[in-house]
């Protein structure tokens, strides 16, 4: 079976967000196959993160300080790019 695809994107299988209480953005979602990290912002584009271990999601999600996890551990360490997202 498939994966899902978004519209627009061909071959990029659909990404389940959810919501998060942080200052910075709104919700996140992970598609691990891929390893890619999604995070919609409040102020700006949403964003995919590439090679982003397991490991970082699920520190990002259980982070107390989910914009401090996201600035010390994935912003400056993983490449990115304006995402779209359903």
């Amino acid at each position: 079976m498939m994966p899902q695809t978004q519209p627009g994107q061909p071959n990029q299988p659909a990404v389940k967000m959810i919501p998060v209480e942080a200052d910075l953005f709104e919700s996140i979602g992970y598609i691990s196959g891929g390893r890619q990290l999604y995070i919609k912002f409040k102020n700006s584009p949403p964003l995919v993160f590439n090679n982003v271990p397991g490991f970082r999601f699920d520190g990002l999600m259980s982070a107390p300080r989910k914009d401090a996890y996201f600035n010390t551990f994935i912003k400056n360490f993983f490449l990115s790019k304006q995402a779209q997202l359903p």
